[in-house]
């Protein structure tokens, strides 16, 4: 594998080399001079305390801008001055938070399904997440990979969208013995795969050497001169599927006879909090009051607290009423407990260099359109570029910023896609309209959705 380059923690100011200011979580804002600052959350956990440090983080050194949360169970800060971000990541460090890896071309956030050790129907996947994490952070080279390697683990509903990751693990249950179905090589972006099944069940304790195994193949095979073609999954697009998985499949065999792995235990059943309410954050953006809030509620034994995929922060319990008290008592958190269509956007032009058009104002749109006619579990997703943060590709329904020129200017305009997944199978949306007006795209989702809802 490549030597790691020069990653670090928190970092005293924004380091000069821009691959190094990504492994750091940074990101150069549109606006000169601001970075955005993401912090790396491994299955969504924060405790209280945590919740009250970024809410403070973000009230002495972000105050234009809220806590963002992101479609990988991250949090970011915005609006971070560049002569402060050395005081941002030292304060993040002190709340015992990191942001190594949380951006750049390296492991990224593992997320695992909210519900994970929490209820009873659920097998703990979160040990199994770390071991992971940590298994690969120690292997060298794993800081300068040809691009990013994203991995996530899923109780047996697929909630952890396996079908859009480098590798996607599915709990499976055999005649009392735990382990997993495997999907691998998918990836959104500008032109989208879902991935293939590599394996229908392997043992728990093959996932550590498996994943070993994969970093080491994309570290060899991934492209390193080409960005748009670096992926995972473009390795297997140039091998082609079965050369591809009897790649893997030898290089997890070799791994495997290499050494011993430490012991995976897999704990069932969760912790008996089977009542859940989801605080459904528009644009995925929590202010530091109502990061307080959650701070207050994270802290009570009674409670526990998980971000899932879709801007919402869920609440667990094994009392429902119990749940709705504590929330009644916290005004900041009373209209996000409120059922309202999920609308998730990324955060657009307004923050992101790469955006080519607006999200948040057309969302809000359709959020107003779209009540009392979309219900919670449908989801709209709005990309403010190809890319698809927001995971428009594989949306029910999905726009994606583009621009088009008319007359002598560029203008914003939305590609529509409908009947995705997201992520779930291996379903991409398909194009419906291409170059609408944010008014022709928000009437269209608008339409689509009223249909879905006389089905």
């Amino acid at each position: 594998m490549v030597e790691n380059k020069q990653a670090g923690f928190p970092c005293d100011a924004v380091p000069d080399d821009p691959g190094t200011a990504r492994l750091a979580g940074l990101y150069p804002q549109r606006q000169e001079g601001l970075w955005m600052q993401r912090v790396k959350l491994l299955g969504s956990i924060l405790s209280g305390g945590q919740w009250k440090s970024l809410a403070r983080i973000a009230r002495q050194f972000t105050p234009t801008a809220p806590l963002h949360l992101t479609t990988r169970q991250d949090i970011e800060l915005h609006d971070v001055p560049a002569d402060r971000v050395g005081d941002v990541q030292h304060a993040i460090a002190e709340a015992d938070l990191t942001a190594l890896g949380a951006c750049g071309d390296t492991l990224r956030n593992i997320t695992v399904c909210p519900c994970s050790g929490v209820s009873s129907s659920s097998v703990n996947l979160l040990p199994l997440a770390w071991l992971v994490r940590r298994e690969l952070e120690s292997i060298d080279g794993i800081y300068s990979l040809p691009r990013k390697l994203k991995i996530s683990f899923s109780c047996s509903g697929d909630c952890g969208q396996p079908w859009i990751n480098c590798l996607g693990f599915v709990a499976v249950n055999r005649n009392g013995r735990w382990g997993f179905s495997v999907v691998t090589a998918g990836s959104l972006g500008a032109r989208p795969a879902t991935g293939i099944r590599l394996f229908d069940w392997i043992d728990a304790n093959d996932v550590l050497p498996l994943t070993v195994a994969v970093a080491r193949v994309f570290a060899v095979a991934g492209d390193r001169e080409n960005r748009s073609r670096a992926r995972l999954r473009h390795v297997r697009e140039r091998l082609g599927d079965g050369k591809f998985v009897a790649l893997l499949e030898e290089a997890f065999a070799s791994e495997k006879a290499s050494r011993t792995f430490p012991e995976v235990q897999m704990e069932s059943p969760g912790d008996g909090f089977d009542e859940r309410i989801a605080l459904t954050f528009a644009n995925g953006h929590v202010s530091t009051d109502q990061a307080e809030a959650i701070g207050e509620i994270a802290s009570r034994d009674e409670f526990r607290v998980r971000i899932d995929t879709r801007h919402r922060v869920v609440l667990f319990a094994r009392d429902v009423s119990a749940l709705r008290e504590a929330i009644a008592a916290h005004e900041p958190l009373a209209r996000t407990a409120k059922p309202q269509p999920t609308v998730i956007a990324c955060p657009g032009s307004k923050w992101c260099s790469r955006a080519l058009v607006e999200t948040n104002g057309i969302a809000e749109r359709l959020r107003e359109k779209l009540s009392g006619v979309l219900d919670a579990e449908s989801v709209v997703c709005v990309s403010g570029c190809p890319n698809g943060c927001a995971h428009s590709r594989v949306a029910q329904v999905g726009l994606t910023g583009v621009l088009v020129k008319r007359g002598a200017q560029r203008v914003a305009a939305y590609d529509l896609y409908a009947g995705g997944s997201m992520g779930v199978d291996s379903t991409l949306a398909q194009l419906v309209s291409r170059r609408l007006s944010a008014d022709d795209a928000i009437a269209e989702v608008t339409r689509l959705a009223q249909e879905a809802s006389n089905h």
